[in-house]
């Protein structure tokens, strides 16, 4: 499964394992920004290629 498939399939539980696949795809998936909504939401920035991912985490 690539890293595209593994980012939109809905199965990511945790900002870790979002960002051991950032690492894994060999510099093609970054983490471009967190931002803190609150103490307990976050938004999440990911390029992937050349498709931009916005997670809403909490």
């Amino acid at each position: 499964m690539s890293a595209t498939d593994l980012l939109t399939s809905g199965t990511l539980k945790t900002l870790e394992e979002l960002l051991t696949i950032c690492v894994a795809s060999g510099g093609r998936t970054s983490l471009v920004r967190v931002v803190i909504q609150d103490e307990y939401t976050h938004d999440v920035v990911i390029r992937d290629g050349d498709r931009w991912l916005v997670y809403d985490t909490t």
